[in-house]
């Protein structure tokens, strides 16, 4: 019996359409302004939405392939540092210790 592999993100970004990749970048989009709400503080939710939106608002009008290739893939790898981060905060502000400091 054959396993199937899975492809990877990476290769099927390549062969997206344009409206595909549109898709994509509004998911990823939506994905990492719920993520934002992670994170015990609302100046960090603040700092990481404002920063997704200047960056969305940077690229909207990119048409190279392999840039918006780039940046799709960067904003996969920045949704998991986000969770990432969030979890490590959270679990830092629960000592009341350190949360007295903020």
């Amino acid at each position: 019996r054959r396993r199937r592999r899975r492809r990877s993100t990476i290769i099927s970004l390549y062969k997206m359409s344009p409206s595909q990749s549109r898709s994509k970048a509004l998911s990823l989009y939506r994905r990492i302004y719920r993520a934002a709400s992670g994170f015990p503080t609302s100046s960090r939710q603040r700092f990481v939405r404002d920063r997704l939106k200047v960056a969305y608002e940077e690229a909207r009008d990119e048409t190279d392939s392999r840039k918006i290739e780039d940046g799709l893939r960067l904003a996969e790898l920045q949704l998991e540092t986000i969770r990432v981060q969030s979890k490590h905060l959270t679990e830092v502000f629960k000592d009341e210790r350190v949360h007295a400091r903020f």
